[in-house]
């Protein structure tokens, strides 16, 4: 897993990592729960790593993780 190289700042994720070859991601929330995700779409993971101006990371975890055609399982 890699972890996101850049800052952000979000109300609602603390952390996010990525295994992009995999299609997966992890995301530790704010409120200290963290999930695994598989099946993430490699296209929308690249366009975030690639991103010269970075998107609300939590809209990008919405619409993409969690509203998105994944299975995940909480982590912690």
């Amino acid at each position: 897993m890699q972890t996101f190289p850049r800052n952000f700042t979000s109300s609602a994720v603390k952390n996010l990592a990525f295994d992009t070859e995999q299609g997966r991601a992890e995301v530790e929330f704010t409120n200290g729960s963290k999930y695994g995700y598989r099946g993430v779409s490699k296209d929308a993971i690249q366009s975030l790593l690639d991103a010269t101006e970075l998107p609300s990371i939590g809209q990008w975890v919405n619409k993409y993780l969690l509203n998105a055609d994944t299975t995940y399982s909480q982590l912690a």
